[in-house]
């Protein structure tokens, strides 16, 4: 063994960092395994352990139509934090206490579902591009306590409180602590991963792809769990209390847009739009372009320039822009072409320090990614839950969750968890404005009818009518042109569970191996 102390710390990290190991590990020592190459998570949890201030930092939640909640208990007058962006840091008051601590890793995950990190950020080893693995969040593991109106979480098992959804691995011990993937799920080199810099895995992930698409069967690895689902939408609530979470940050979900080429072009790495059009824009957003102006799922909306980043916009002559593209090589335009924006490659907040976005203006614009407790959410694009699936039996939409994700089937089998709690249905295949949150087993989704964009729950909900029997995916946050009705509480029920679109993404889970 060798040992590791916190105080070592690579220039570029900063004080920051620094600052961010100290308050996580108190005067704990980690041990790094040489060889294992990994830090003990024995080492990890004491360090935890030794930062736990045993809390209870609850939230009252309105049941009607009101977004507004109130902190009681410990979480009491704790001021709101105020996001930041690139280049100023938020200004969080949660930051190094209990249950909102957070870490940035590399790990990986065993067969059996044990988390086994690698790399902490700070220590020379840590790799945001994937050159050391993964990338992840990691938490103390959490309790709580919820029933309807009111939320309790902490970083201690206090009377009446259970472990987070997930906390307990399939053999029924309790996990050391929390993994979440910090980026959504993308293909590296052919393997599902969390890392930066990565085009979003779209165009064919579905629930039931995700089985094999990260390796469920062999690893410990799945698609977007109930945990990875539960943990912004918690951590929403307590530090910023509200059940609005689009007027904290609104996500990239106003930014559906498709202009004409207007000049055509050789061997370039740019593309020319109206000056209008191009300052619609936003540098370090992705975008398509195509020889027709169709949907993105078809080939020619993408065949000229699948996937690439904006890296500035200037001025072409009088009435025109050139809009430059973070390519490999060159490309050929045509004024029959269109660009078109597209999900956001991951990483684009690394440069925010705390809750934050890409750009000041990025909070409310609907056209950026935010950032969550280290968390990169809201690219462009629904995600997937692998362990849920909506049954209707004849009943309703009924919430159906997989623990352990070996177990997880291109159906509803016997291995599936019926909760007995449904998503609201009426006759209309329609979208539903939920007016509060509840629980099923753990998954956390909005209850009740007669809410809007603006009330209740503010999320919409999308199910087939009550009558329509089947099964469907769980695709939650929303998409490039939801507006309004995307949001950490939003979720399109009405897609079969192999279905698949441009839209339809997920997020690489460490914790899918795991008892109810």
């Amino acid at each position: 063994m060798a040992t590791y102390r916190n105080h070592e710390f690579s220039e570029e990290t900063g004080q920051r960092i620094a600052r961010s190991i100290e308050i996580m590990a108190g005067q704990a020592v980690l041990q790094w395994d040489e060889l294992a190459g990994e830090y003990t998570s024995e080492s990890i949890a004491t360090m935890l352990a030794k930062g736990n201030d045993s809390l209870a930092y609850g939230v009252t939640i309105p049941e009607g139509s009101a977004t507004a909640c109130t902190k009681v208990g410990a979480n009491a007058g704790i001021a709101s934090p105020t996001p930041g962006y690139t280049g100023v840091p938020a200004v969080d008051p949660y930051v190094g206490r209990g249950s909102f601590r957070t870490l940035r890793v590399n790990a990986t995950i065993d067969a059996d579902g044990a988390p086994h990190v690698t790399a902490i950020e700070g220590d020379g080893r840590f790799a945001l591009d994937g050159s050391n693995g993964s990338v992840w969040v990691l938490t103390p593991t959490l309790y709580w306590n919820f029933i309807v109106g009111e939320l309790f979480v902490s970083d201690t098992k206090l009377p009446g409180m259970q472990p987070c959804p997930c906390a307990k691995l399939p053999d029924g011990t309790l996990r050391p602590f929390m993994l979440t993937a910090r980026y959504w799920l993308s293909n590296h080199d052919g393997e599902a991963a969390s890392i930066s810099g990565a085009k979003p895995w779209t165009y064919n992930v579905s629930h039931n792809s995700l089985i094999s698409q990260c390796k469920n069967a062999t690893t410990g690895y799945s698609g977007k769990s109930v945990f990875d689902d539960w943990y912004p939408k918690v951590m929403m609530l307590l530090k910023y209390a509200t059940k609005h979470s689009q007027s904290v940050f609104a996500g990239c979900t106003t930014y559906d847009l498709s202009y004409p080429v207007t000049v055509a072009e050789t061997g370039v790495t740019r593309v020319i739009l109206s000056s209008a059009n191009a300052a619609n824009l936003v540098v370090g957003s992705t975008v398509m372009v195509g020889t027709a102006n169709t949907d993105r799922n078809n080939a020619t909306a993408h065949d000229v320039v699948d996937s690439a980043t904006i890296t500035k916009v200037e001025a072409y002559d009088a009435s025109n822009s050139a809009v430059y593209l973070d390519l490999a090589a060159t490309i050929t335009t045509a004024t029959t072409h269109y660009l078109k924006t597209a999900p956001w490659h991951s990483g684009s907040t690394d440069g925010v320090e705390g809750d934050g976005t890409p750009t000041a203006a990025g909070r409310t614009s609907g056209k950026e990614p935010f950032q969550l407790q280290g968390i990169e959410l809201m690219g462009g694009f629904y995600e997937v839950l692998g362990d849920v699936a909506l049954s209707n039996t004849g009943d309703g939409w009924e919430i159906c969750i997989c623990w352990d994700s070996k177990n997880e089937a291109t159906t509803v089998t016997s291995d599936y968890t019926r909760t007995g709690k449904y998503l609201p249905a009426d006759e209309n295949d329609s979208w539903k404005y939920p007016t509060h949150p509840d629980s099923a087993g753990g998954l956390l989704f909005g209850t009740g009818a007669g809410a809007s964009q603006s009330t209740g729950m503010c999320d919409g909900t999308y199910t087939n009518k009550a009558t329509t029997t089947g099964e469907r995916e769980w695709l939650g946050l929303g998409h490039l042109g939801n507006g309004g009705i995307a949001g950490l509480w939003c979720v399109l029920g009405d897609a079969a569970l192999g279905l698949a679109w441009w839209d339809f993404g997920s997020r690489l889970s460490g914790t899918g191996r795991a008892a109810a």
